[in-house]
């Protein structure tokens, strides 16, 4: 799935910002790496440079675009002793600039936060997507696992089936978007069932499920 960096007069980016309901206003930020920092270390990479050159962090949104969905990822940047902001962390596809929105409501305490995600087309499967990401990450994130970096140790037979059954769906659902597909696709574990009579069948109910 091929995610960008939209335009900031972009429609759909309004509709997030106001379910974001952030305290600035949108700007673009060129990506600019520092050196020995890797992707998803956005907070400790800020911390090192405060720790190293001053300044402070900064707390807020990256807003990433896909075919199917608009989302708002929690980020940190650098700012300068000018109050200017740098994006100092690389990023998992190609990249030269982010949109990235202050949000003086964000406090990091050395725990994830999930992304805010819109569903930017009129197929009901990317409203799956999102109930069942909203899931992994509420499954991720309860009790002891919220810190834990191995979940392997903590997981009882019951907990491991089920995050194995949440990954499999959003891969299932990723698969079928792919092509364009609907929930009355064919499955892709190929029982050669639709995916919402298959394993998208109770699928709201199971993404609920707390254990």
């Amino acid at each position: 799935m091929q995610i960008n960096t939209p335009n900031l007069e972009d429609p759909q980016l309004k509709r997030l910002l106001n379910k974001v309901n952030a305290t600035h206003e949108p700007t673009y930020l060129p990506v600019t790496l520092e050196p020995g920092v890797q992707p998803k270390d956005c907070f400790i990479a800020v911390q090192n440079k405060v720790a190293k050159d001053g300044g402070r962090m900064i707390l807020g949104w990256q807003i990433w675009k896909s075919k199917n969905l608009i989302e708002a990822e929690c980020h940190a940047v650098w700012e300068d002793d000018n109050e200017a902001l740098h994006d100092i962390t690389p990023k998992e596809f190609p990249v030269d600039k982010i949109i990235f929105v202050e949000d003086e409501k964000l406090v990091y305490k050395d725990k994830q936060i999930d992304n805010i995600r819109l569903n930017i087309t009129s197929n009901e499967l990317v409203d799956d997507l999102i109930i069942i990401s909203e899931a992994i990450y509420r499954f991720d994130n309860k009790g002891e696992r919220a810190t834990a970096y191995d979940l392997s140790g903590l997981l009882s037979g019951e907990q491991f089936r089920h995050k194995e059954y949440l990954l499999e769906v959003r891969e299932f659902i990723n698969i079928i978007l792919s092509t364009g597909g609907r929930q009355k696709a064919l499955c892709p574990c190929q029982s050669g069932t639709k995916f919402r009579d298959c394993h998208g069948k109770d699928l709201r109910k199971k993404a609920q499920k707390d254990i």
